[in-house]
């Protein structure tokens, strides 16, 4: 089995690791700079709600009609890039005076910025790192990208009080600009994926070819389809301060709650990566996935803050499911369409849990939060069990590159 020190052992992945984490976590300090900063001068919590909700739009658009860009261009070029444009438009959110409108514009360029360059990272570790290496190297991706979010946001706060937004924000953009840096003097320059005549390299051509091939390969398609449960499982984060309310412990619970769902989350992508073997990976999704949300039943009975911190833990733990599917995804797809599937399936994933966070909170204006995150639970059992046994019949009578990963 591999281990992470043979994957840390690889100086491009190193470049690629460290890259990413200073953009994840000049992303979400720009997020989180920037809400509080709309706070902050206009004092109307509808403005900052309005404002951190912008960031997650592009997520889809991006996901969609940018992340071709992975394919028809060299991905290293498309990741420093991306990270020099943010750097520069993340800068000029820093100028002091510009209205509203100009910071949310602004703002939603440079979250759509990060889906050429997440497309392309990923599609760039999948050749850096080749079979069991790219799974344990993308453990450790998800592992930092959960420590970077908490870095920027913690930061957003702090520095923001400290020295003000505007020098926040010139952090974040040389967060960017060392990550630029990082992959310009580490990464090896590849040419591009794709022919650029074919039609799979222009931009309606890509996005075409990858969803025929979602339509037409069983087993990537049932793969895919996991991405319902993260969303189901939303109702983690959804309902977590109604929830702590409701059980009596305060809204300060619900912080603490979800902190511990992401350690679970790291926790668990460790484990998996470190201990269980490609194969077992695999067969396991739907286990994992069921785990991910039935803990979640208990909720109905108001267990208490200590039941519920271990609840929201094998949340957290268990989502490690997330890993194997989407790099079963990305091996299982052709390397001149990784970038834009890598892609669509992160548009996928964000518009399922924004379609369930809007149900969560208008479900729980009629019935009590505990009832609905039971309810969810329940939910995510059933579906992972309906998605486990379409798994488990195309595992038996199709072999594909997710079916083997590590071999």
């Amino acid at each position: 089995m591999t281990t992470f020190r043979e994957v840390f052992a690889d100086s491009e992945f190193r470049a690629i690791f460290c890259g990413f984490g200073l953009s994840t976590a000049g992303d979400f300090l720009a997020r989180g700079a920037v809400t509080i900063g709309v706070y902050a001068s206009s004092q109307s919590p509808m403005l900052a709600a309005v404002t951190y909700a912008l960031t997650f739009l592009p997520d889809l658009l991006g996901g969609a009609l940018l992340s071709g860009l992975a394919d028809r261009f060299s991905r290293k070029t498309v990741m420093i890039t991306a990270d020099l444009l943010r750097a520069g438009l993340v800068a000029v959110m820093a100028t002091s005076g510009l209205p509203l409108a100009a910071v949310w514009l602004l703002l939603l360029a440079v979250r759509l910025l990060d889906s050429p360059f997440r497309s392309a990272q990923t599609a760039t570790l999948s050749l850096v790192l080749t079979g069991d290496r790219y799974v344990v190297g993308t453990s450790a991706n998800t592992m930092l990208a959960n420590m970077a979010v908490g870095v920027g946001f913690a930061g957003a706060g702090a520095v923001a009080q400290q020295v003000g937004m505007s020098t926040a924000l010139y952090i974040n953009a040389g967060t960017f600009a060392g990550s630029a840096l990082l992959i310009w003097a580490g990464v090896r320059s590849r040419p591009m994926a794709g022919p650029g005549t074919s039609p799979a390299a222009r931009w309606w051509g890509s996005l075409s070819a990858s969803t025929r091939l979602v339509r037409t390969d069983r087993r990537l398609r049932t793969l895919i389809s996991f991405a319902v449960i993260p969303g189901i499982c939303m109702v983690a984060t959804a309902l977590a301060a109604p929830y702590a309310v409701e059980s009596g412990n305060g809204e300060a619970a619900a912080g603490a709650l979800m902190g511990i769902g992401s350690v679970g989350m790291v926790v668990g992508v460790w484990a998996v990566a470190r201990w269980l073997r490609p194969e077992t990976r695999m067969r396991l999704l739907s286990v994992l996935a069921a785990a991910s949300a039935a803990p979640f039943v208990a909720c109905a009975w108001h267990p208490g803050f200590v039941a519920d911190a271990v609840i929201w833990f094998v949340n957290g733990a268990a989502t490690c499911f997330w890993v194997p599917v989407t790099t079963g995804v990305v091996q299982s797809t052709p390397d001149a369409m990784r970038g834009q599937m890598s892609g669509l399936v992160f548009a996928l994933l964000r518009l399922v849990q924004g379609t369930a966070i809007l149900g969560y909170g208008l479900l729980a204006e009629i019935f009590p939060p505990s009832a609905v995150i039971a309810a969810a639970g329940l939910l995510g059992v059933v579906v992972s069990g309906v998605i486990g046994r379409a798994w488990q019949r195309v595992g038996s009578a199709e072999r594909s590159p997710a079916a083997s990963l590590g071999r």
